[in-house]
């Protein structure tokens, strides 16, 4: 378990492909990759892992099943997957990726063995170095997602059309973007995060936070509405950490959001920023996909707009 999901997956595969006991080879009969379709882990997924388990592997001695985001499982494929976690056949190895470890089913948690798997600080590091100054415009991104700082690791940083990762200023640029990037490129992705981002800090500069939240209301709405809410939800939170990060004697480089720093500095903790960013955290480890998106999307700006409290003099 861990908070980024690519990050979790890829780690999980290569612990796979390790196994010395596990051939290769086999890769289509001997491996079964369940992933969320649709945001959920059907029942039908939870068949195939019995089917797969019927037989043993006819060349090597150890079949895989890697069960990403199991968190997605609905709560009929859940209870199902407990037979299998019950009395897994002795070729078997079942790996499950969350960024939810609280949102699983007791039962589910009881028979397995947790480890928290994150994204190592080296590879940060080595963003920072590769990318100098102009790493601000990709660092939230790539802390938040591994498959974009997985690319920006792999490209020439001269060969990067950093003009191409702008956003608008303006509400109603930054909600066309938002709806319309719908694409998981590492461009997209970025550009995507970066809107978020000013976004939040939009409305947190607004003076009228209702006529703000009326104007970009409808991007909540819809079809993709919750996913778009809880991006939202994590840039938020991530703004209200980094505020806190700044108010104290913590070391700066455990900031996400160094791109809006100038801006950030602005702000002291509120009286409620505890409360708020413990509402984010909570609803990002929980499955609620039936809350309304438009009420997470106000929760979650209202939180920036009470919590980030303007310095008078501006400033540290």
């Amino acid at each position: 378990m861990g908070r980024d999901s690519e990050y979790l997956k890829a780690s999980a595969i290569s612990i796979i492909e390790a196994d010395p006991k596990w051939n290769r080879k086999r890769y289509i009969e001997d491996f079964l990759l369940i992933e969320p379709e649709n945001g959920n882990i059907g029942i039908d997924r939870i068949r195939d892992i019995e089917e797969m388990m019927l037989h043993k592997p006819a060349i090597g001695k150890r079949k895989f099943v890697l069960i990403h985001q199991c968190e997605k499982m609905t709560d009929e494929s859940a209870n199902a997957f407990l037979k299998v976690l019950e009395e897994p056949p002795d070729f078997a190895t079942l790996i499950m990726t969350t960024s939810s470890w609280q949102s699983l089913l007791p039962t589910v948690r009881s028979r397995t063995i947790s480890i928290v798997i994150d994204i190592p600080e080296e590879l940060m590091n080595k963003l920072k170095s590769n990318y100098g100054e102009r790493v601000s415009g990709i660092y939230a991104a790539a802390r938040q997602n591994f498959k974009v700082l997985r690319y920006f690791l792999e490209q020439d940083p001269e060969s990067v059309k950093y003009e191409s990762l702008e956003v608008p200023s303006d509400l109603e640029g930054l909600t066309q973007l938002i709806r319309e990037s719908v694409n998981e490129d590492p461009i997209d992705l970025v550009r995507r995060r970066r809107a978020f981002a000013a976004l939040c800090k939009n409305f947190v500069d607004s003076r009228s936070f209702f006529s703000a939240f009326r104007e970009v209301s409808s991007t909540f709405a819809g079809q993709g509405s919750f996913e778009r809410a809880r991006e939202l939800v994590e840039v938020s939170r991530s703004l209200l950490k980094d505020v806190v990060i700044l108010s104290g004697d913590t070391h700066n480089d455990s900031l996400m959001n160094i791109d809006l720093l100038e801006w950030l500095v602005n702000f002291k903790p509120g009286k409620e920023i505890l409360e708020d960013f413990i509402w984010c955290d909570t609803f990002l480890r929980q499955r609620t996909s039936s809350l309304s998106a438009t009420l997470v999307s106000f929760r979650a700006l209202h939180s920036l707009s009470r919590s980030l409290a303007r310095r008078e003099n501006g400033g540290y």
